[in-house]
């Protein structure tokens, strides 16, 4: 049985993530900040209890960070595939209106936290054989098709998909791939009603190119179903 570790797992795409793991028969550890307010994730504890925990993790405090990584080292000694899932949005941004703490917060949690998730959980996915990293990007993110003045999500997601690139080539000696996974324009608090795909056939579509990752992918823009992206 294949282990998995994710962020933002409590709604939207990462809630989906999680049922979708569950039905092809993964470990699943499933983190974010308040997992005791986290209904939906408490009703899936509930009903597999021999194969989901819960994990109180903020991506934006190393403290938080280390104690998730130590509680999934209690109960496993290995992850294969680490998704990380937490995201933020900032909204009603323009040139003007601009405020730094909101464009650092969007860097820690959508960029820098990320990079301290992995590097936290290294040991558990060094004891895999081919432990794989899945980023949530954003097609926002891409250089060479931008989209939008959301200058915070976009710039945050650009910096996520280079610190991949770094932190795939660190990794290959170690068979651990790494990428970037574009969701699709889905139907969550963040990607808003009008959006064409629904969480489960995001989940559906990053766990199918999960899968069937190997490490000659590492450091590859992938869309959730499986195609690359341009950067």
């Amino acid at each position: 049985m294949k282990t998995l570790f994710l962020t933002g797992a409590n709604r939207g795409i990462g809630l989906a993530i999680v049922k979708e793991a569950l039905n092809r028969d993964y470990r699943v550890f499933a983190g974010c900040r308040q997992p005791e307010n986290a209904a939906a994730l408490q009703a899936l504890a509930a009903s597999n209890a021999d194969r989901i925990s819960l994990i109180p993790i903020d991506v934006t405090d190393d403290a938080s960070i280390r104690a998730a990584a130590e509680a999934v080292a209690a109960q496993t000694q290995v992850v294969d595939v680490l998704i990380n899932n937490a995201g933020v949005f900032p909204r009603g941004e323009r040139i003007g209106n601009l405020d730094a703490r909101t464009m650092l917060h969007a860097f820690h949690v959508n960029s820098v936290g990320p990079m301290m998730v992995v590097q936290h959980f290294l040991p558990l996915l060094r004891a895999s054989r081919g432990a794989k990293i899945l980023n949530i990007t954003s097609q926002l993110g891409s250089i060479t098709q931008p989209m939008g003045s959301y200058y915070s999500y976009n710039s945050s997601k650009a910096a996520l998909n280079m610190l991949t690139r770094i932190l795939a080539s660190d990794l290959r000696a170690a068979s651990i791939l790494a990428v970037v996974v574009h969701p699709g324009w889905v139907q969550t608090d963040m990607g808003g009603s009008a959006a064409p795909l629904r969480p489960v056939e995001s989940a559906r579509g990053i766990l199918t190119l999960a899968q069937r990752l190997s490490l000659s992918d590492t450091g590859e823009f992938f869309t959730w179903d499986g195609r690359k992206h341009p950067w």
